[in-house]
């Protein structure tokens, strides 16, 4: 671990959500302030503005906000154990690197998990998927850091193999990617964006959105997200809800997003640039536009080089320190050795700072630190 000293002394944050909210305050003020005279604070105009804002974005028919991404997918496994007309009819395959929440969801839905190995850049090993025999009926599968699985080997499995396969987009790191040509949100029967503050397009609290693209979709998502109203109580539901101040908000920042985005790529780009002789860099198959919610490095003595980091000033974390094999909450269920490149992965990655408010003479300083740590060993 870095010790605490000197990550409370860092120059550098991991995080420039501070830096992006002086950028915006007055517009992000002005948004809250409408709102907040008008009187109406949930499910109004912002919402709606909002939901169509994303669903345009990423092609597709309807977008339903709700509270988080963990929210949306379980809503989504939901669905499809609905549509299944009986309960724990199939089971959901996940990869074995992301966060609790991808597990979580599907184990809330009330559906049986296996989890995958991954390849060498922590995505879904489609090779290593076994859907008769381990009677998979829905492949939930993430774009980790926001890279993204190779899509097209994806739908030779589910539609070519098996028709009945339902697919859902964990792209809470991923939006602003895309698969030759497709956005990210549209890879998948339905998919779920993340608005938590780390994210690239982030709320000050939490906020999550399902894309899909039928009504009977739409419809179950919106009842279920209040407690049922949508139809009359028929069904139960929950409160899962993004406030019209959230989304006022969030419509401010998408004006801003595709900059954002460059932004990143640039950063992404210099670091590929200057630290390929001395670390294992993020590898993005053609055809691929990658998102760059983290730019994640590969090192064998991670731990060195994070404390000389901490020591000069520089924000770093492990996304992440386990795979989910190897979770208390899991781990009966789950052999951990049948996820080697998992366990592989999870010893050697580090996360390094990468929002569009850092400085190029930062962004220069992160990467010059790096090669000293090696050229001076």
């Amino acid at each position: 671990m870095v010790p605490e000293k000197s990550r409370t002394m860092a120059k550098i944050k991991f995080f420039g959500l501070d830096r992006m909210y002086s950028n915006l305050k007055a517009e992000l003020l002005d948004a809250i302030d409408v709102v907040y005279t008008s009187g109406n604070a949930l499910d109004g105009e912002n919402t709606r503005k909002f939901e169509k804002s994303i669903a345009s974005r990423c092609n597709r028919q309807y977008a339903v906000a709700v509270n988080s991404c963990t929210q949306a997918l379980e809503f989504a496994c939901r669905y499809n154990t609905r549509i299944d007309n009986q309960s724990n009819s199939g089971n959901v395959a996940i990869p074995a690197i992301s966060f609790p929440a991808t597990y979580n969801a599907a184990k809330v839905a009330t559906r049986d998990v296996v989890i995958y190995d991954v390849d060498k850049e922590g995505l879904l090993d489609l090779y290593k998927l076994t859907t008769k025999e381990d009677n998979i009926t829905t492949i939930l599968y993430v774009n980790l850091y926001g890279n993204i699985i190779d899509y097209n080997k994806l739908k030779v499995l589910t539609e070519f193999f098996d028709k009945k396969m339902y697919v859902i987009e964990d792209a809470a790191q991923s939006f602003g990617a895309s698969y030759n040509g497709i956005p990210s949100g549209k890879l998948g029967d339905v998919s779920c964006l993340s608005f938590d503050p780390t994210k690239n397009l982030p709320n000050f609290g939490s906020g999550g959105m399902l894309l899909c693209d039928t009504i009977d979709e739409a419809n179950a998502f919106r009842d279920w997200r209040n407690n049922g109203k949508e139809n009359h109580f028929m069904h139960i539901g929950t409160n899962s809800r993004m406030s019209e101040a959230d989304c006022a908000q969030m419509l401010v920042k998408l004006k801003y997003f595709d900059l954002w985005q460059e932004r990143r790529k640039q950063i992404a780009e210099y670091y590929s640039e200057q630290l390929s002789e001395v670390v294992r860099i993020p590898h993005v198959e053609p055809g691929v536009v990658h998102a760059w919610h983290k730019y994640v490095i590969h090192v064998a003595d991670r731990h060195k080089l994070q404390h000389r980091l901490a020591d000069k000033g520089i924000e770093t974390r492990i996304h992440y320190d386990k795979s989910l094999t190897q979770l208390d909450s899991a781990f009966e269920l789950f052999n951990e050795h049948k996820t080697p490149n998992a366990l592989s992965f999870v010893q050697t990655c580090l996360s390094l700072p990468i929002y569009p408010e850092l400085s190029d003479s930062e962004v220069e300083y992160i990467a010059d630190q790096i090669n000293r740590h090696y050229y001076s060993l």
